[in-house]
């Protein structure tokens, strides 16, 4: 590989964390089919996002996903959850690298969510993130992340999510470069076993809001069909899921206008237990 083709990469990869850092890096088969939203993913791969929807599990669940961003290799994600429910509320741990040997950033995080009552949910999650480069020294940060959901109505709800509200920043030997900063609020209305619609507003402090839209239908709680799209720049997602007992299966793609097409898969496990 030559030296051009790996700053190249280097630079694709900081576009990347930039571009899609609403997570701080990749966001799971799921919100990435859902046009990356994130307030309300509720999948196995909340932990990747909003924590505060792990509130909801009952079972002790695991899950790895891929992803190849842009048809690159060298792009590419990869990510293992787990959720641990208890009386007391649900724990979670999440690993999760991107990039390629030459140049990969690692986050790993730990979170507590709870329901309070019937109509909220909450979560915080902790997160430590590294960048190691070829012959360069390693640029480490730690963030935190939280989030919050109301139930309005038996159809209706609203949430916000916020992502390193202290404005962390990774320190290389030499030099600091900050990490995004990203305010997320939604609204998401559904038919329960049927249908949902969400829509995402996000903010990072630098830049102007980006907007989402996201739909899902629900086909016996088995098969699921997803689509979205985000701007600006545009990108159109689609994908898909089926659960069969505990096991779930979902896709997620998306095409960039400038850059070309995503593609992602996960593969989950829930155990049914008694707690």
């Amino acid at each position: 590989m030559t030296k051009s083709t790996l700053i190249l990469i280097v630079a694709l990869l900081s576009l990347n964390l930039k571009l899609h850092g609403q997570s701080l890096g990749y966001s799971g088969p799921v919100s990435s089919s859902l046009a990356y939203v994130k307030v309300f993913d509720d999948s196995h791969w909340a932990s990747l996002n909003n924590v505060a929807n792990q509130a909801h599990v009952k079972s002790l669940s695991v899950g790895a996903a891929y992803q190849m961003r842009f048809n690159l290799s060298e792009l590419s994600s990869r990510a293992a959850t787990a959720i641990v429910p208890s009386r007391f509320g649900s724990f979670s741990g999440l690993a999760m690298q991107s990039g390629f040997s030459k140049s990969n950033y690692n986050r790993y995080a730990v979170a507590y969510s709870r329901l309070f009552g019937n109509s909220i949910s909450a979560g915080f999650q902790f997160n430590y993130m590294n960048h190691q480069m070829q012959s360069a020294d390693r640029a480490d940060a730690f963030y935190s992340a939280f989030g919050l959901g109301f139930k309005t109505t038996e159809s209706i709800k609203v949430g916000v999510y916020i992502q390193n509200p202290e404005q962390s920043k990774l320190s290389y030997q030499d030099e600091a470069y900050a990490l995004p900063t990203f305010f997320n609020g939604a609204i998401k209305y559904s038919i329960p076993h049927k249908f949902f619609a969400i829509f995402e507003l996000e903010k990072e402090l630098e830049y102007d809001v980006v907007y989402k839209t996201a739909i899902q239908f629900s086909f016996n709680d088995k098969l699921f069909v997803r689509g979205g799209v985000r701007g600006k720049p545009v990108e159109i997602t689609f994908g898909g899921g089926f659960q069969l007992v505990g096991l779930s299966i979902d896709v997620g793609f998306s095409h960039h206008q400038q850059l070309g097409m995503t593609s992602g898969a996960g593969l989950a496990y829930s155990f049914k237990h008694k707690q």
